[in-house]
């Protein structure tokens, strides 16, 4: 959360510097998370192409667990999980 406060307000350039600079640093941060896996992987000497789908798998998985589950907590029917 530190890095991305370095992020400009909208206002400058019409936006495009706050997006420029976002848009780099989702990018590090990407590229470090790629390699946290693969040398994940390789401290379980599991292959790169499975790593990948797993880390894949959670990192698309876990956000929609966590929403559904403070959904089916605050929602007195649960319809808002599914």
């Amino acid at each position: 959360k530190l890095l991305f406060a370095l992020i400009p307000p909208t206002s400058y350039g019409g936006g495009w510097v706050c997006f420029s600079v976002a848009l780099v640093f989702i990018g590090l941060v990407t590229a470090l998370i790629g390699d946290l896996a693969a040398l994940l992987g390789c401290c379980v000497d599991l292959p790169d192409h499975i790593t990948a789908i797993t880390v894949v798998a959670l990192g698309t998985s876990l956000p929609d667990t966590f929403a559904s589950r403070v959904a089916a907590k605050e929602d007195p029917s649960a319809d808002n999980a599914v």
